[in-house]
């Protein structure tokens, strides 16, 4: 397992060597974050930091068209456990899409080594729009179920 997030953590080091997300996971890994076999809440924590970096380093829009959402780590019944809203305009929005990636691919990891169980309900996208300062932020969520008349 420790051989996977190595590797991974070298691919993506290929990708965003010169992106600061990418350098503040490393500098989390080196310092003993990740030292054992087994993956850690830490190294999720790392990863989930990196996407968060990532995001508020650009997220600027001019109408709420130029945001969307990535779905952001896995529950063990399935599905994210959220969604991460940024710009499709950011100069980082294909690291964006990475580090949500890489997050969920260590939570799911982590899932499956740890026999966790959670709670099976489905989470909802929010609707990404442009708030007053020309940012991207999660609306309200939408369901296109719509109310069920019994």
């Amino acid at each position: 397992m420790l051989k996977q997030v190595i590797l991974a953590i070298f691919v993506l080091g290929k990708i965003f060597f010169s992106s600061l997300p990418y350098i503040i996971f490393l500098c989390l890994l080196l310092s003993g974050v990740a030292v054992s076999a087994e993956l850690s809440q830490k190294a999720i924590s790392a990863a989930n930091q990196a996407l968060t970096t990532a995001i508020q380093l650009d997220n600027q829009c001019a109408t709420s068209d130029d945001c969307t959402t990535v779905a952001v780590g896995a529950r063990a019944c399935g599905g994210p456990n959220g969604y991460a809203v940024y710009s499709i305009k950011s100069s980082n929005a294909q690291d964006i899409r990475l580090w949500a990636q890489l997050t969920t691919t260590l939570e799911h990891q982590y899932n499956t080594e740890n026999s966790v169980m959670s709670i099976c309900s489905i989470v909802i996208p929010p609707e990404p729009v442009c708030d007053e300062t020309k940012k991207c932020v999660a609306g309200s969520t939408f369901s296109s179920m719509g109310p069920v008349v019994l």
